[in-house]
């Protein structure tokens, strides 16, 4: 069992079940304390469906039903005060940690000064569109307040 240093995250999965090439479905589940809390798909929710959006320009979906391929994303609250100063995005495979993007807010004022990001798209270049679309998926988390 995988032992998780952070007790609440959003698991995005997203699904080929067509297999026509491109993800048609996307799940997601909120884990508190390595168990489910609750489950929704983009049609239920409708505060998740610009999420649902830019996380299928990332291209990092299941063939079928599977869900070896996932997006975990969390933020942490460094100061203490309630609110998240970072939001990390770990693209899996498994058990496996793919690659890794983040976003800060160096401040503590409610803004994303700092944005890691590797190539979170797989067109074979870590360049601006990362960035935006690392930014996009934050900002669609933070509103969500998992």
């Amino acid at each position: 069992m995988e032992v998780s240093l952070f007790t609440r995250y959003l698991k995005v999965i997203a699904q080929d079940s067509t297999g026509q090439g491109h993800a048609d479905t996307v799940l997601y589940r909120f884990i508190e304390n390595e168990h489910l809390q609750r489950e929704a798909t983009a049609t239920e929710l409708r505060r998740l469906k610009v999420f649902g959006k830019t996380y299928l320009k990332c291209a990092w979906f299941n063939a079928g039903e599977g869900e070896e391929r996932y997006l975990r994303i969390f933020s942490q609250n460094l100061s203490g005060d309630g609110t998240p100063e970072i939001v990390h995005l770990h693209f899996r495979e498994g058990p496996v940690i793919v690659y890794k993007a983040a976003a800060q807010d160096l401040d503590n004022d409610g803004g994303l000064e700092l944005i890691l990001a590797s190539d979170v798209d797989n067109d074979g270049r870590s360049d601006r569109t990362d960035r935006s679309r690392v930014t996009a998926l934050v900002k669609q988390f933070l509103k969500v307040g998992w």
